[in-house]
């Protein structure tokens, strides 16, 4: 099959619409129909189910998207050893992070990296833990900054521990402390980010069988700490996110010490493309220096 329809396709299942996808793409509305269209006339089946609200894939279009990144993975990977092999050094890097490592540690990170490799280009996504294992699993990344997970199907290099601290409204009772144990939490106002069986703060609480009054549960950690500055809530969240950030708030550490452990995932890195090999050891080297 054409990989540009491919690549078409994967963006219009991304977008859940046709003019969208053109628009990112630079094709007209029509011209990414009629691509569309010839794809379903080659697979034989069905893919999309249209609606006045977009376009969404058919359980058919779905069971193809993993085989589907894979070809453009290995497709990538393939055209960037050719570039290799030539000297030119270019490609591009899909990659997966927490906010938090994308504000701290990839600008710095790119930028010099950059300076050796400017060929090489980066698609940046932000997501929570499941969605990287998910990206990283189905090719969606090549390369993510993430939280170390048992259990989870990607290879981990390990650069950074970083506490969990209870975050606070300023002059809140608790702030009169140098530690919070955890089991104060219990039944206190509380405002967590949205579940999933991975996520440290869940895990956590879990852990220590206690259970807060969970009033708010967001989206987006830096909500969070909005939310808890407005005193709406207590939280806990990982140092990393709330460095630097100028927000009206009291941070602790907790009792028993909790933290997380970052680093740097993915899928295989024996089958990482040459461009997203060489961009992890810089990575890797630059964390730990």
């Amino acid at each position: 099959m054409d990989l540009k329809k491919l690549n078409v396709f994967l963006t219009v299942a991304d977008l859940g619409n046709f003019t969208k996808a053109g628009e990112i793409l630079g094709y007209t509305q029509s011209g990414i129909t009629q691509m569309m269209k010839a794809l379903e006339q080659e697979a034989g089946i069905p893919l999309f189910i249209k609606s006045h609200h977009g376009v969404t894939l058919t359980d058919e279009g779905l069971s193809l998207i993993p085989s589907i990144r894979s070809l453009l993975s290995a497709n990538e990977s393939l055209n960037q050893e050719i570039s290799f092999l030539k000297g030119a050094k270019r490609g591009m890097i899909k990659i997966a992070s927490f906010t938090s490592c994308t504000i701290h540690w990839l600008p710095r990170i790119i930028y010099s990296f950059q300076k050796e490799y400017p060929g090489i280009t980066f698609d940046i996504d932000e997501g929570n833990e499941q969605e990287i294992a998910d990206w990283l699993q189905s090719h969606k990344a090549d390369v993510g900054f993430t939280s170390f997970q048992k259990h989870q199907p990607y290879e981990f290099i390990s650069v950074y521990e970083d506490p969990m601290l209870a975050v606070m409204p300023t002059g809140h009772p608790f702030a009169k402390h140098s530690e919070i144990p955890i089991e104060w939490l219990e039944d206190i106002p509380f405002i967590v980010s949205e579940y999933t069986h991975i996520n440290e703060v869940h895990q956590l609480l879990k852990n220590h069988r206690v259970k807060p009054d969970i009033k708010y549960t967001m989206s987006n950690d830096f909500s969070i700490l909005s939310m808890v500055e407005h005193g709406l809530g207590i939280s806990i969240l990982p140092e990393l996110i709330i460095k630097d950030r100028n927000y009206k708030f009291e941070a602790r550490p907790l009792a028993p010490h909790a933290s997380r452990t970052l680093g740097i995932a993915a899928a295989s890195y024996d089958e990482l493309s040459p461009a997203a090999k060489i961009f992890t050891k810089y990575a890797r080297d630059c964390l730990l220096s």
